[in-house]
């Protein structure tokens, strides 16, 4: 009785799960404008321009909305695809997802109509995120202008890959035990999701910079594949069971503590 009651409980384990996420929040910091957020923007950056000015994008997915609690993430792969590239052609480079370590406002800015700076957004609101400050007036600034390693984001970057151009895009930063431990992280700890940083590895080099689809691009949104083996509660038959058995045990023991 007590073997099959194993079993069965066995069998009621967890299941393999994928889902599919979209991010909650993405924005540039900008070197460039660097007052400016552009959280409304259509694209994020990062790399280094032909002026020798930084971007850096950020990310961020909510996996505790969409994942149940308790779960063991097996798998995450972040898929990216690249819209624009410098005109005046382009040098590879390796782009890293750095864990950000610190909070920071989204916002909604856009470029004005009109501008011949499609990609400046706006003058940060208070709250929101730009090259100087996590949230834009107030004392929360990044430890340095574009933000720090290690105080900002982790130095090592949870994955990285090259980059070319549009024309080999999508870029699918396939899983690794990083990405799996940034994800679990977030997960079991919500409060300390600030999503990724997306960094050049050759910032010191030009024509690094590359444009890539956002949250508001209905046609170039990144997407954040998940595998997890969620933990369902107990079938109510499964508990009856244990419950059945846990008297037979019980009973048994009372007799035996009978016999000398």
């Amino acid at each position: 009785m007590i073997s099959a009651g194993l079993l069965l409980l066995q069998t009621v384990g967890g299941r393999a799960d994928p889902v599919l996420l979209y991010p909650v929040a993405d924005t540039t910091l900008s070197e460039n404008w660097a007052a400016n957020n552009l959280g409304g923007l259509p694209f994020i950056n990062a790399g280094t321009t032909q002026n020798f000015t930084t971007n850096r994008a950020l990310l961020r997915f909510d996996l505790a909305g969409a994942i149940p609690a308790g779960s063991v993430i097996t798998s995450v792969a972040l898929t990216l695809e690249v819209t624009r590239e410098p005109g005046d052609g382009y040098n590879l480079s390796d782009f890293g997802l750095h864990r950000v370590l610190r909070d920071w406002g989204e916002g909604d800015n856009v470029t004005p109509s009109g501008s011949t700076s499609p990609g400046s957004g706006a003058p940060a609101d208070p709250g929101e995120a730009n090259w100087f400050h996590r949230f834009a007036s107030t004392a929360n600034s990044w430890g340095i202008p574009g933000g720090e390693a290690d105080v900002d984001y982790a130095s090592l970057p949870s994955a990285a890959i090259t980059i070319y151009g549009v024309g080999d895009s999508p870029y699918v930063f396939g899983s690794t035990p990083a990405l799996v431990a940034d994800a679990q992280l977030w997960l079991d700890q919500p409060q300390r999701n600030f999503g990724w940083m997306l960094i050049s590895q050759s910032e010191t080099l030009d024509f690094t910079a590359r444009r890539f689809g956002s949250r508001e691009d209905p046609l170039n949104t990144p997407y954040l594949s998940v595998d997890f083996i969620s933990v369902p509660e107990p079938p109510a038959a499964a508990l009856l069971l244990l419950g059945f058995i846990g008297a037979i045990c019980g009973r048994r023991l009372r007799f035996g503590s009978l016999v000398f």
